[in-house]
């Protein structure tokens, strides 16, 4: 009983203060309300009033005119012939909706005639009387869109938005032509040609700045122009929109690594781990970080749970060879490079480590034929050479090896080291134990 009455208290309290208020004061704090954009605090406001009194018909009018801004022609005439009925006052609202009504009927009316200008035209008229009536601007950008305006479409449906920013039919029109650009923008790209891929992909962005997947290409072509900085601002903005974009992650992961920032790109990689628990990439490249800090069981540990998930992982066999190569554990690394070269053949790095491994064990005949698919796949890469130049001078073959040894210091990368093997060949004496 005395929960009761504490409550009936309470509700008396409420009531006394809600009565107290000035209606006319209310109702202007929801017009303010509405016209700022906070329309939950209007349609709260408003209907504060009509809980003391059903009948007050200025608040249906208030929400007929939030109905208005939202678009939702129906529901505000909805509100309007509720007023109307308590109070014959506001007739004059319920006719001029009505305008509204024939106004959209003339332009969609004139859209179907393709008389795309006059349809404009009629729209426009609405706004003139009623500029916070958002789904004016919507007819006006469907009509662009079907004269095949993208750019009219996009401009009147982001204002649309402006106006109320969960306008579903706008949103989706505008997010149609934003995925037009992208596409756009992605067909450029695999063509090769990234400027035009960038304007299509600003376009987008410039009629919605929320779009992340534009800022995510935008980011990727700035990586590929070495243009890292610019990169990793992208990919954070992306991350800012949609914090659970596990790609976006692994990305920006990626452009921390390449600018030797290990510690944020093994953050960025266990954060799209988190997110997608199968992301083989993203263990790969973490295990290969791992295996460059020398924490080689944390490495191991990784990789094997990339190529749990997906056996046919070729970069997570490599990387395990890769550990074992770091270990000197030749005959480990030779097993899983062997493996990562049967699923990728393309890899000329992954032919040269295995030709390595190769000539570490004795297997000379293996190296060569290892080397040999290296030099296929990257005839300019000094290393091949020089793994074939090891290979032969292990079978006693000193000529060949020499010729060989010649070819690999041509690459500058390796030339100290090729000549070392030829003069070791010139002079057998001088290398002698």
């Amino acid at each position: 009983m005395r929960l009761l009455k504490t409550i009936l208290s309470f509700s008396l309290i409420l009531t006394t203060l809600i009565f107290a208020q000035d209606p006319e004061e209310v109702l202007q704090t929801a017009e303010t309300q509405r016209a700022s954009g906070d329309f939950e605090g209007a349609e709260a406001s408003l209907k504060q009033l009509l809980s003391v009194d059903p009948s007050f018909a200025p608040a249906h009018i208030g929400l007929s005119k939030l109905a208005l801004h939202k678009g939702d022609l129906k529901k505000a005439n909805e509100h309007s012939n509720t007023a109307v009925q308590m109070d014959e006052d506001f007739r004059d609202w319920s006719k001029q909706l009505d305008g509204i009504r024939i106004g959209i009927q003339n332009g969609t009316q004139a859209v179907k005639r393709g008389q795309f200008p006059e349809a404009v035209t009629e729209f426009e008229k609405i706004l003139q009387n009623f500029p916070y009536f958002s789904e004016a601007y919507f007819y006006i950008g469907l009509t662009k869109f079907r004269e095949k305006n993208l750019d009219g479409a996009a401009t009147n449906w982001g204002k649309a938005l402006e106006l109320y920013p969960k306008h579903r039919k706008a949103r989706k029109g505008l997010n149609n032509i934003t995925k037009q650009y992208l596409n756009n923008g992605n067909k450029a790209y695999k063509t090769g040609n990234l400027d035009k891929a960038l304007t299509y992909y600003q376009q987008a962005l410039k009629y919605d700045d929320s779009f992340y997947l534009a800022y995510f290409q935008i980011g990727v072509i700035e990586k590929k122009q070495g243009n890292s900085n610019r990169a990793i601002e992208n990919f954070l903005k992306v991350l800012e929109l949609k914090p659970e974009y596990d790609k976006a992650w692994f990305t920006l992961g990626v452009a921390y690594e390449v600018d030797d920032k290990l510690t944020e790109a093994e953050e960025a990689y266990l954060k799209a781990i988190e997110i997608n628990t199968g992301y083989t990439k993203a263990y790969g490249n973490l295990g290969k970080i791992y295996t460059d800090e020398g924490k080689y069981d944390e490495a191991l540990s990784l990789l094997n749970t990339a190529i749990q998930i997906d056996p046919e992982y070729a970069d997570g066999y490599m990387r395990i060879g890769f550990v074992h190569v770091a270990q000197n554990n030749p005959e480990e690394a030779i097993a899983n490079l062997e493996i990562a070269a049967s699923i990728n053949e393309r890899n000329y790095n992954l032919w040269f480590s295995l030709a390595e491994q190769y000539n570490v064990v004795g297997k000379w005949d293996d190296a060569i034929n290892a080397a040999l698919k290296c030099k296929d796949l990257k005839k300019s890469f000094g290393g091949s050479w020089y793994q074939m130049g090891i290979g032969e001078m292990g079978k006693k073959n000193k000529t060949r090896a020499r010729k060989y040894f010649e070819e690999a210091r041509k690459d500058r990368s390796w030339r100290k080291l090729a000549e070392r093997k030829i003069d070791e060949i010139n002079n057998p004496a001088k290398y002698a134990k």
